[in-house]
C-alpha cells in the first residue's frame, strides 16, 4: 500500500534518538500493517427485496470499520450506504459478500445472487446460485476490486421472486473487504 516517506532522520551531533523519534520514524509510518484498511457489515433488521431486480442493500449493523469509510446516508463523497475507500489505502481488496433470503416459493427456476458495485455500477458477481425451492437460501462468494481513494463499493442482491432478507442470526446478508495489495 503506498505510504507517504518517513522524514528524514535528523538527530544533532551529541544526540541519540529517543522513543517519539522511533514513533515517528517507524511506528507511524508502518501503522497501516498493524491496522489494514478492512469493513465489515451485516444487515440484521430484514429488508423487503424487489423481485427480478438489483437491491441494494441496507446494511445496518457495522461490525468493524478502523478508518470509518461506511456512511449510511449520502455525503459530499459518496452515496447512502456505501463504503469509501480511505485516503493512502487504494489498492486490491478481496470483498466476501453472503447473500441470504427468505423462501422465494416452490418454483424450480428461483434465483439467488449476491453482486458488488463499484462507484454505483455493478462490478461483479459474487454468487450466483438456484435457490432451494419452498425454503430460505443462501449464497456467497468473493471477488477482487481494485480501490483507488475516493471509490465507493455498495452491496447487491437479485431476487427472483419479491421476499425479504432473514433476520435470523447466521442467515443475514453480509460482506467483509480486507486489502490484499497495492
Amino acid at each position: 500500500m503506498p505510504q507517504p516517506a518517513p522524514p528524514v532522520p535528523q538527530v544533532p551531533a551529541g544526540w541519540k534518538p529517543v522513543q517519539a523519534d522511533m514513533d515517528l520514524w517507524v511506528t507511524n509510518s508502518f501503522s497501516f500493517l498493524s491496522k489494514p484498511a478492512n469493513f465489515r457489515a451485516q444487515l440484521a433488521a430484514g429488508q423487503a427485496l424487489t423481485g427480478g431486480a438489483y437491491n441494494l442493500l441496507r446494511l445496518d449493523t457495522v461490525l468493524e470499520d478502523p478508518y470509518g469509510g461506511w456512511s449510511a446516508v449520502a455525503t459530499g463523497s459518496q452515496p447512502a450506504w456505501s463504503w469509501l475507500c480511505p485516503a493512502g489505502c487504494g489498492g486490491w481488496y478481496e470483498a466476501t459478500i453472503s447473500a441470504q433470503a427468505a423462501s422465494q416459493g416452490s418454483g424450480t427456476t428461483n434465483q439467488l445472487l449476491g453482486a458488488l458495485a463499484l462507484n454505483g455500477a455493478l462490478w461483479q458477481y459474487a454468487s450466483d446460485d438456484w435457490a432451494a425451492s419452498s425454503a430460505p437460501s443462501g449464497s456467497s462468494g468473493a471477488v477482487q476490486v481494485p480501490l483507488l481513494p475516493g471509490d465507493y463499493v455498495q452491496m447487491w442482491m437479485f431476487t427472483t421472486a419479491s421476499v425479504s432478507t432473514p433476520t435470523t442470526a447466521g442467515e443475514l446478508p453480509s460482506i467483509e473487504l480486507c486489502w490484499v495489495s497495492s
